[in-house]
């Protein structure tokens, strides 16, 4: 194994990707998540799909949407979530480069990674 620093060491989007799963880190957001991955829904729809208050949807959307995961569209006076798919395929892409289970659980690692 070469001394040089890893690649992730210098890889600015490693703090990005840190800050991304710390949004994702909770419970409320992983569900919310998981429920619009079927596709757009209202505030008032998560709310009653997750059993949980308006006050707490609100607050875990914004998070979510304040960290890139979401994308919110109003119409009247409802707002509808959905995933932002660019967002999670660049969270998913670096995460992959990096801990993709399979690479690991060989030991496939190149150098050029570590």
């Amino acid at each position: 194994m070469s001394s040089s620093e890893p690649k992730c060491k210098k890889d600015p989007r490693i703090p990005q990707l840190a800050e991304a799963l710390k949004t994702l880190a909770d419970a409320n957001r992983l569900q919310i998540m998981c429920y619009l991955s079927c596709g757009e829904r209202c505030a008032c729809d998560i709310e009653a799909k997750l059993g949980i208050s308006q006050q707490l949807t609100s607050h875990h959307v914004n998070v979510l949407k304040d960290g890139g995961f979401l994308k919110l569209r109003k119409e009247g006076t409802r707002y509808y979530y959905s995933i932002d798919s660019k967002f999670l395929k660049t969270v998913n892409d670096v995460f992959g480069e990096y801990l993709d289970y399979r690479n690991v659980e060989c030991g496939r690692r190149s150098n050029t990674v570590c």
